[in-house]
Order: structure tokens, then sequence, then C-alpha cells
């Protein structure tokens, strides 16, 4: 008789306090859908914002952007996922940007998509007539709107490279004037990065960082090389909460590799420089072969400060390469590998439900 009325019990009338302490245990996106998907209560007792800040996934690499759906894996809870993101059929995902992947399929169509809940915000077409492209955004302008810039590079002896920017939910792209010497450079000569509607350009055979404001279109600073500069070094720039870190990457040999992170120093803004640090506080950076991000550490379950995590390949004679994750501190260079099942991960990606 008791087992039969627990089986008849109405589960919709848990108090609104219950539901809410239960959904604060659900720290994986997977739980977290299913509990809200049990009853319009459950699912108005919590928003899609309630979901816990997410561990960054791995992107596994498709060969072909017609291959099956997006596979990720999670690293705190060993899973990986399977996403039914039709709409990402036909494309390749990209940069992705605040939960969304950029779509590319060459000029057919220009859009973002968040593969969670298939959400997809698509741009008008522009007549990208240059040689290649650099994509910025969706970033918020100084009046919060989200905007999405695009840098288009031709062929550097008779094509001067433009940004143009689009809002989202406008119609249109617009082209933004700025100094005629910033971007008097190629996409294989320069780095760039945006940064609370400033944008960095590195010249990368001087080392030399040009900031040019893009609401007024003027320059705002000069940043010399740092000490001991190479041109072709792989680097990063990073918004870091407060911060502006530059991120090099070092080779010796094939396989042994670490990191030099430098951090901007604005101090009386007259004189910027680059100052070489060993410590992030409260941040770790996430690096893969398309950029790379910063995330407090201490709103993540499992992320550890001042830390890098990026992706390593193993060769092994008798069973080929395999991929890892490896944790590097940034203070001591201690090194911690996490294991990676995907076949070849391809960058990182922060899920999450909500929408642009």
């Amino acid at each position: 008789m008791e087992a039969k009325e627990d089986l008849e019990r109405d589960w919709s009338s848990l108090l609104p306090e219950v539901l809410n302490l239960i959904s604060k245990k659900l720290g994986e996106v997977s739980d977290f859908v299913r509990f809200r998907a049990v009853c319009r209560a459950w699912c108005s007792s919590n928003t899609i914002n309630d979901l816990p800040p997410q561990f960054p996934w791995i992107l596994e690499n498709r060969e072909s952007p017609y291959e099956s759906d997006p596979r990720f894996y999670s690293i705190p809870f060993g899973k990986i996922y399977t996403i039914n993101a039709s709409k990402s059929l036909g494309n390749m995902l990209l940069r992705p940007s605040d939960g969304y992947f950029k779509l590319y399929h060459g000029a057919d169509e220009i859009a973002f998509l968040n593969p969670l809940n298939n959400h997809k915000i698509s741009l008008p077409a522009y007549d990208f007539d240059y040689e290649y492209s650099y994509w910025i955004g969706p970033r918020k302008n100084q009046i919060g709107k989200l905007v999405v810039y695009v840098v288009c590079f031709g062929h550097a002896e008779f094509q001067t490279p433009k940004l143009v920017s689009c809002h989202l939910g406008q119609d249109k792209w617009c082209e933004l004037n700025l100094d005629s010497d910033y971007l008097n450079c190629d996409l294989n000569s320069c780095y760039l990065f945006y940064h609370k509607h400033m944008l960095f350009n590195v010249e990368r055979h001087t080392g030399v960082t040009k900031v040019t404001d893009i609401v007024t279109g003027n320059r705002a600073y000069v940043i010399p090389p740092i000490e001991g500069y190479l041109a072709k070094q792989v680097e990063f720039i990073v918004d870091a909460s407060r911060d502006i870190l530059r991120v090099f990457l070092h080779y010796n040999g094939l396989y042994y590799y670490w990191f030099d992170v430098y951090r901007l120093d604005l101090i009386g803004s007259s004189s910027p420089c680059w100052v070489k640090i060993n410590s992030i506080g409260n941040q770790a950076l996430f690096i893969d072969a398309y950029g790379c991000f910063a995330l407090g550490a201490s709103d993540f379950t499992g992320i550890k400060e001042n830390c890098i995590y990026s992706f390593k390949r193993i060769n092994r004679i008798w069973d080929g390469p395999f991929y890892v994750v490896e944790k590097i501190d940034i203070e001591t260079g201690a090194r911690e590998q996490l294991s990676c099942p995907l076949k070849e991960p391809a960058l990182w990606f922060v899920p999450s439900l909500q929408r642009f």
C-alpha cells in the first residue's frame, strides 16, 4: 500500500525551496535540462540562468562539416556528449564566443549557433571581396549592444584592409574609418585582438602593438615590443578579468613546449609596456589552435587557478598518436596530464543554455 502511494505521489507539488536546493546540486548540463523537463512547476522553479558555470568542454575535430553531430568531452564528469545540432550540418564550427560558434560555409551564409539549444543567429549578407577575414565577437560595444567586427584583408600590394561591423538584429554592415596606418598589414603579418572598443594590432615582424579606438578611429597608444621578441613565436592576447595578458608559446624540439605570460601595464598610459609575470591570480587560461581565453577559477568547479590548459599530442609507435589535456602551473611549471578520449580535440567550448 505504501509503495502504491509513493508511486502516485505528486512530485510537481514540491515546495519551490526544495526544488531550488535540488537544482543547485545538479552541476551537469544534461542533469539540469532533465530536471527542468519533468514538469512545468520544476521548469518554472529555475531559469536557464541558474545553470552553474560549466568547465569548458572539448570539441572533437570533424574531418568534414558533413559528418555526424558534433561530439564534446567534459573533463570533470568524464563524459562524451553527442549534440543533435542539426543546424550545424555542412558548416565548420569556428571561434566559439559566449556559448556560440561561428558557422562557416564559404560566403553562402554568415551565422552563429548555440549547439545546446540550436539557437541560430543569421547576419545579413555581405560581399567579403577580400582574400582573408578576421572575425571578432559578438562583443558588447560601449553602449552594451552586441556587435560583430570583421577585418578584411586582401593582397597587401594593392588592396587596403578594412574594418566592418554589424549590430546583431540589424540588416546591414557598416564600414568603420580607422587610422590609415593602423591596418597597413596583411593577416599573416599581424595579430589582432579586441577589448572594450579598442583594437590591438601586433606587428609580427617588429612585435610593436598598435592600439586604436574603433569608436573615434584614432590611435590610442603604441606599445613597444617585449625584450627578446622573435617574429615567428606563437602568441595570444587575452582578456583576463581586469588585465590584458599576452601569452607566448615556445617550443624546444618537437614535443616539449612552455609558455611565457606578460601583463599590459597601462599606469600613466603615456608609456604602456608588457611586463612579464608568473602569476595571473585567480584566473586560468585555456589555449587551442584558434586562440586563448581566461576564466575565473573560483567561478568554475574543477578549474585550478594560475594554470594553463592546452592540448598535447603524444606519439606512440605501437598504437599511434593520442591526445591529452596538459595543465601547467604558471608559477612553478608543474605539469599534470588529464585524459581526453576524443580522437582529435579541436578547441575549447564553454557550454551555455543562454541566448545572446
